[in-house]
């Protein structure tokens, strides 16, 4: 990005709170141009439920930096501010400040990422509240590492290699899968036994693995604390079936649909449960109506039936979850 400003002249100019509003929007400018790019990375990898209800992925990278750029009654922008205050080794280069922009745009996307996919997606975030259960039941903990998530041993977990990455999870052996209780000890004993890697497990990543082999075997493990299972069509049935008696007491017994229109949501949210199960909603919520419509445009869909379409949806994912719950 090319500009007069020096990005530690910038980061000065707002600790000491005398900057400018081109120096911020600079700043702003900079911090997308990662956010961006860190996002479009990651979004290859991890779910398309991340363009799901019609967002594109300029809006979800600017979404993820926003807090970066909270201020306070003072104008103070306090976690840039803070951020800058308490880096080590401390501040003094072009080079370090960028460096330092980078990582702490990488970590807001990573956090952004995994809440935006915990609010999509019930299984994600049913898989996460289990994962997170194991990292406190054996005392590993939770460690930010170039920008992202890490499952560590320890708190004094050193970078002494490459870390594993996503490609490297969804290529692990899936037998280190079968007992729930004992993922990451297979996993960091598979690190340690069969890689020069650093034992370090990227936690979206994980939830996103374990995600693919538990929907493949239509069954998900109810906590990491026994052996119950969910029986997954059983889950996403249910759910579907209370979402369409709300669609009928809601819309179609008040006229507000018709019988042929709700046959088509009906259709439409059957695929949407089998891509949520497989891997993901495709990009667009809309589209999937459209699918059975295919002569109503989308400025018709947003008059029509959009809120409608997303309310059914939120219902839908809602019931899943206390389903999961339960």
């Amino acid at each position: 990005m090319k500009s007069t400003y020096s990005v530690y002249g910038v980061l000065t100019s707002i600790y000491e709170n005398r900057y400018s509003r081109s120096e911020v929007n600079y700043l702003i400018d900079l911090s997308y141009s990662y956010s961006y790019a860190y996002l479009k990375y990651r979004y290859k990898n991890l779910n398309k439920v991340l363009l799901a209800e019609d967002v594109n992925l300029q809006e979800l990278a600017i979404d993820a930096i926003a807090p970066l750029f909270e201020r306070d009654e003072t104008g103070t922008f306090i976690k840039l501010s803070k951020a800058f205050n308490e880096w080590q080794p401390k501040i003094e280069s072009d080079q370090q400040a960028a460096f330092f922009i980078n990582r702490i745009v990488a970590k807001s996307v990573e956090k952004f990422t995994a809440e935006l996919l915990r609010q999509s997606d019930p299984f994600f975030s049913k898989i996460l509240d289990s994962i997170n259960y194991l990292i406190e039941k054996h005392n590993y903990k939770k460690k930010n590492l170039i920008g992202a998530t890490y499952i560590v041993e320890s708190e004094s977990e050193k970078k002494i290699g490459s870390l594993p990455d996503i490609k490297f999870i969804n290529e692990l052996p899936i037998e280190l899968f079968e007992n729930n209780n004992e993922i990451l000890k297979q996993i960091f004993n598979y690190i340690k036994a069969n890689t020069d890697s650093t034992p370090a497990i990227p936690l979206n990543a994980l939830v996103m693995k374990i995600k693919q082999i538990k929907m493949s075997s239509f069954n998900l493990s109810q906590s990491a604390t026994n052996g119950n299972e969910i029986e997954i069509e059983s889950v996403v049935n249910k759910a579907l079936e209370i979402t369409f008696v709300k669609m009928y007491e809601s819309y179609l017994s008040k006229n507000k649909i018709d019988e042929n229109e709700a046959d088509k949501f009906r259709e439409a949210f059957r695929n949407i449960i089998i891509d949520l199960r497989d891997g993901g909603i495709r990009p667009g919520l809309h589209k999937y109506l459209l699918e059975q419509m295919p002569e109503l445009t989308f400025e018709n869909y947003e008059k029509r039936y959009q809120n409608i379409f997303e309310y059914l949806f939120k219902i839908l994912k809602k019931e899943i979850i206390n389903q999961l719950n339960n």
